[in-house]
């Protein structure tokens, strides 16, 4: 009885943890269908934000605290460094004072032993003229003897003092480079979180534009605050794709690589096509609804977003390093439809820091990123997610040079 019950409080944790794990894998994957759902996404992005930007506030002045703490830890040691030249100047000034008395008892000493037969001490003291004579030179003989030895025990214990001192300011030099590391670790680790903080502050600001953009265009067709949007609008269907450029070469695939601006390994959510000049038009590489636009970001400079369905399914495609947008939201795109131009080259390299050279990056997510209805979703990493390598191109390094060029691989 006793292992069956533990049988079911461990079968009852389980059932808890498991709710637990489930519960934010659905609310995660429950996507506004409505205008008034589409709002509330858009304050959970801005509150983000905000919490985001305290964030940055906090972790600037911890640095600021921290690299104020190491200055001063640098001075500690400096002090600390001074005080044990000095404690080591005393200690040998206290050594050779200690010589010094030595001798001087040592030859009061032998003054007063017996030398040549004679006992000098004795001969001293009775030599005294009288009883209270006699009695002064014992005293003086004891006072200079006791004198002698207090100096010396004084010296003696400024010596271990100073010892004693070098070892504490040995052990708190020790401490200070300690503290030193940690203060740098933890600047380190507050640096590489402001980084990945301002990269987030461009995507939640890109997210909050974008969202925007999107309400207005479901107001602007009339949809109502709590009517499905899926309802409210319609997407083209297509058979399949097309390239978004006339002619051009992948230099860069989808997947993980090295950033070539970083040097850091990082997922790359698209392919990049280069082989184009800027101003190179740019087309829709299928039939939809242009969901969101952002501009001069600081990574991928001009974006624009198409809402498309192909074979029935839901894809967003997205186009990054324009030099110019020629759609705007809520515009019927088809493949003929120039949405932009190739930028990323120096036109664009004032504000646009992501990118080495004139080309374009490409890419395709399934479901409707900035969307509404079953299909739809607000996240960027949940975009970022869903990403898939778009359809119909080679590796690294192959060329097209028609927009119905296809790869069999």
């Amino acid at each position: 009885m006793k292992i069956l019950s533990y049988l079911n409080r461990i079968l009852l944790a389980l059932i808890i943890g498991i709710t637990f794990i489930i519960q934010p894998l659905n609310s995660e994957a429950k996507a506004a269908s409505t205008l008034r759902e589409l709002r509330a996404e858009l304050s959970k992005l801005q509150a983000q934000k905000k919490s985001n930007e305290n964030e940055k506030k906090s972790s600037q002045t911890e640095i600021k605290n921290k690299t104020a703490a190491i200055d001063n830890a640098y001075s500690e040691i400096k002090v600390a460094e001074n005080k044990i030249e000095l404690a080591i100047q005393k200690i040998a000034e206290s050594e050779k004072e200690i010589e010094t008395i030595t001798a001087e008892t040592n030859e009061l000493m032998r003054f007063m032993q017996i030398t040549s037969g004679e006992n000098a001490y004795m001969e001293y003291i009775s030599n005294a003229g009288s009883m209270t004579e006699m009695i002064m030179r014992l005293s003086a003989v004891d006072q200079i003897t006791d004198y002698n030895k207090e100096q010396l025990n004084k010296l003696d214990n400024l010596i271990k003092e100073n010892e004693q001192l070098k070892i504490d300011m040995a052990n708190y030099q020790k401490q200070l480079n300690s503290n030193i590391t940690a203060y740098e670790n933890r600047i380190s680790k507050l640096d590489a979180r402001l980084a990945e903080l301002d990269e987030l502050a461009d995507s939640i600001d890109d997210q909050i534009k974008n969202q925007k953009s999107l309400i207005d265009y479901y107001v602007s067709l009339g949809c109502k605050e709590d009517q499905d949007l899926q309802q409210c609008v319609s997407v083209a269907n297509n058979a399949g794709w097309l390239k978004p450029l006339k002619k051009g070469t992948v230099t860069s695939l989808w997947g993980y690589r090295k950033d070539p601006i970083s040097g850091v390994t990082k997922f790359h959510n698209g392919i990049d096509l280069a082989g184009n000049s800027e101003g190179t038009p740019v087309y829709a590489a299928a039939a939809g609804t242009v969901a969101g636009i952002t501009k001069k970001s600081s990574c991928g400079g001009n974006k624009v977003y198409v809402h498309v369905y192909v074979k029935g399914v839901a894809y967003t495609t997205y186009y990054f390093h324009l030099l110019t947008i020629n759609v705007k939201v809520g515009d019927k795109v088809s493949t003929d439809t120039v949405i932009g131009t190739v930028g990323g080259g120096k036109q664009t390299k004032s504000y646009d820091k992501c990118s080495t050279g004139a080309h374009l990056h490409f890419g395709v997510a399934k479901g409707f990123y900035l969307g509404g209805g079953k299909e739809g979703y607000s996240s960027y990493s949940t975009m970022v997610s869903k990403s898939i390598s778009p359809p119909g191109f080679g590796g690294k390094g192959w060329k097209f040079t028609s927009r119905t060029q296809f790869y069999n691989s």
